[in-house]
């Protein structure tokens, strides 16, 4: 599926390869850019198929292919009733370890934007139902998502894409880019940690989840300098889990869309 998808969107293709190579050069780790961004579209395909086909995985068996790396906090909090904010970026298979993180540590609620398709977009949460996992929109506000974490529950989020003119901008990959400030946001509202994640393949149809970054609130600092600064750390770690795995990125998005407020100025 991903390789049809390689053959038949060449414009995704090119952003692809442009985005990689404005971040990494044109060989990454001696490979071509193209070539990455060809095992790029793949790994789309597979998590893509992945994905649809969660709900058939009996939850032992599914478990048994993901090796937890780091993830010892997190079962003292859910120990405790704690809750926090659990994100990864579109990396691997995300879906996965959303699924397989509630199966493990508790309660997740995933809060996310309505897709522009209003068939796919229910049918994709429907999917993640069947997990018991549920879908908070981020259009209808935010006080479902505090109360859940007041109830010492986790909110899956994913951060890593151009938040247009409702972001802050932060560096990524040594340019500036308008980031969700959401999750931060959140944490504050309740003295939440957030925990920083991704899912990577290891081998044939295993996977490996793994902690980067664990993060507290500062609830006695300046309230912007701290979103700040949280927003911050958690791009760097998704950045350095990007590097460390280049093709496992979703590089066909404009991640650098939205210019910093004084880029916009100069250009009108």
């Amino acid at each position: 599926m991903g390789r049809a998808a390689w053959h038949l969107l060449p414009r995704r293709r090119r952003i692809a390869v442009e985005n990689l190579t404005a971040a990494l050069g044109p060989a990454p780790g001696g490979e071509p850019a193209e070539q990455v961004v060809r095992r790029a579209f793949e790994q789309l395909g597979r998590s893509f198929l992945e994905f649809l086909a969660l709900p058939a995985q009996p939850r032992d068996a599914l478990l048994a292919r993901i090796e937890f790396e780091g993830f010892e906090p997190v079962r003292a909090w859910a120990a405790a009733g704690r809750g926090g904010v659990f994100l990864t970026g579109h990396f691997g298979s995300w879906e996965v370890l959303g699924a397989a993180f509630g199966m493990t540590f508790g309660p997740v609620h995933y809060v996310l934007p309505r897709q522009t398709n209003p068939e796919s977009d229910a049918y994709l949460n429907d999917v993640r139902r069947q997990m018991g996992i549920t879908c908070l929109v981020i259009e209808e506000g935010m006080r479902p998502a505090v109360r859940a974490l007041r109830r010492g529950e986790f909110l899956g989020m994913l951060p890593d894409q151009d938040a247009r003119r409702a972001g802050i901008h932060v560096p990524f990959f040594g340019r500036p880019a308008s980031t969700h400030t959401g999750p931060a946001r959140l944490a504050r509202s309740v003295g939440a940690p957030l925990l920083v994640t991704v899912m990577e393949r290891a081998g044939r149809g295993r996977f490996r989840a793994r902690v980067l970054r664990i993060l507290e609130p500062s609830r006695g600092a300046d309230e912007a300098a701290d979103i700040e600064r949280i927003t911050r750390e958690i791009t760097e770690a998704l950045e350095q889990a990007i590097r460390e795995r280049p093709d496992h990125w979703y590089w066909i998005h404009r991640r650098w869309k939205t210019p910093p407020p004084g880029d916009a100025l100069r250009r009108t």
